[in-house]
């Protein structure tokens, strides 16, 4: 068995042959290879080459070809995650290089990879919340493709034949050792190493989205949004490692000395940064992505003072402009309802409304916006505010599902008390939803231009590729309805 077919063996807690049918169309050597959009600054292409070999194994080399057919060769330097995190990535090699624009054609011994953004779009793939939860007291089962269905998302994603895909978070739920009474769900899945103030490893990653959502990574440019399972006491070294596009981001998550040992990073965001989809010559989409992974989901606390600047920040990338429709990024909705199964017995405060802190922090930043894209709760839903662009909601995207049941236009709106009052003093309730839709089934979305700017069509499809709702988003309105 060679070293790469051994890594993914041990990551997937599968047989040899297994791990080595999973990757079966990898080049030789080569765990993943994909392509990330990232910002002007990172690639002129605003594309990033990453490939992820095998320990030992050096950088390949990235061959590239012109509109004219002149070939070249692009080479990739090491990614290497921060020296008090490297013990728990030392399996892996990761490479990167910035893609030059102009380029026709991309591949990485032999694998092609995307080589330019497209020059227009006809579908882009949408999905969040991906990975599988073992934890002491709940536990998927990793090995069944049904209870656990990203590897088959990920093959319908490929064969949708995306133009983009937007993966707006939440990779990492392999947080514990799994409990010996689970043995048959999750038995030999990468533990958390011991010692360390964070729970990913390198032998997770492949687990978690390197192997199962192989078939999905090169088809198209790809945006990974990080999420609240991605906080550097999570799985951030991780997401920094491998998936975040910026040159200077590998290492943010690294544990810090202190006098009781190491730790965690204290929480922070990272910069908020933009890209532009060209739909048609004449049209845009902008989008903002904005790191949501702390914060409070069902209080207002002094959280929403530090995150706010982010969404200042994406106010200001996103200015209106003839043309373009901008959509809002964010892993944690700015208008989520969960289910009132999840109500605390006793507390009459308590409001269905999620990630409050994002609420509180966007709060009059919007208006750019045709729509709010996120994920963090493990459903699909919409959610309309009057005025304010519309929610889309995609966390079911291969994570245990929530509740089936429960979900409903609540009485007041985000940021209200059940009375009516304000849960900020001095700052002014949203009205309620006119419109919620909630779908609680595996799946996915593929999002449709339409013929004006403004206009969209979003299926939403299961892991058998069939569609069970379908949404439209018209001058930011936003309904669903399941088929």
């Amino acid at each position: 068995m060679s070293l790469v077919a051994g890594l993914l063996a041990a990551a997937l807690a599968v047989p040899g042959p297994a791990a080595e049918a999973a990757s079966a169309d990898l080049p030789p050597g080569v765990i993943a290879a994909y392509s990330l959009i990232a910002p002007k600054s990172a690639a002129e292409s605003r594309l990033v080459a990453r490939v992820v070999v095998a320990r030992g194994d050096s950088c390949p080399q990235v061959k590239v070809s012109d509109p004219k057919g002149h070939r070249s060769s692009l080479p990739m330097e090491v990614r290497a995650p921060g020296a008090t995190a490297a013990i728990a990535f030392a399996s892996v090699t990761v490479c990167s290089v910035g893609l030059p624009a102009g380029l026709a054609t991309a591949e990485v011994r032999g694998r092609a990879i995307p080589a330019t953004m497209p020059r227009s779009v006809d579908r882009i793939a949408l999905v969040g919340d991906t990975g599988c939860r073992i934890r002491s007291d709940l536990v998927q089962d990793c090995s069944d493709p049904t209870a656990w269905p990203i590897a088959r998302i990920s093959r319908r994603i490929a064969q949708q034949d995306p133009d983009v895909i937007l993966d707006v978070g939440d990779f990492y739920y392999r947080e514990e050792s799994c409990p010996a009474d689970s043995q048959a769900n999750c038995g030999g899945s990468p533990p958390p190493l011991a010692g360390m103030p964070f729970l990913d490893s390198d032998y997770g990653w492949l687990a978690e989205v390197l192997v199962p959502m192989n078939p999905m990574l090169s088809v198209a440019p790809i945006l990974m949004l990080r999420g609240n399972h991605e906080t550097c006491d999570r799985g951030g070294n991780g997401f920094f490692l491998f998936l975040d596009p910026r040159p200077d981001t590998a290492g943010l998550c690294a544990p810090v000395a202190t006098p009781a040992g190491l730790a965690a990073p204290a929480p922070a965001t990272t910069p908020t940064w933009a890209a532009t989809i060209r739909i048609t010559p004449e049209r845009t989409l902008r989008l903002a992505l904005v790191d949501s992974a702390y914060g409070s989901d069902t209080a207002v606390t002094q959280w929403a003072a530090v995150q706010r600047p982010t969404y200042q920040r994406a106010q200001a990338m996103t200015e209106p402009k003839p043309g373009q429709d901008s959509w809002l990024l964010t892993h944690r909705p700015v208008f989520g309802i969960v289910s009132t199964q999840m109500a605390p017995p006793g507390n009459p405060e308590w409001t269905p409304w999620s990630s409050l802190d994002q609420t509180a922090a966007s709060q009059g930043l919007l208006a750019n916006y045709g729509m709010v894209l996120s994920s963090h709760l493990h459903l699909a839903q919409a959610v309309q505010i009057p005025g304010q662009p519309g929610s889309l909601v995609l966390g079911n995207g291969g994570t245990l599902l929530g509740p089936t049941t429960g979900y409903s236009i609540p009485a007041t709106g985000p940021l209200a008390n059940p009375d009516g009052s304000p849960d900020v003093p001095g700052v002014t309730p949203y009205p309620t939803a006119i419109d919620e839709w909630t779908d609680v089934r595996f799946g996915f979305g593929i999002a449709t231009p339409g013929a004006r700017a403004g206009r969209w069509a979003i299926a939403q499809l299961g892991p058998n590729g069939q569609q069970f709702a379908q949404c439209s988003l018209r001058d930011r309105q936003l309904a669903c309805r399941s088929d």
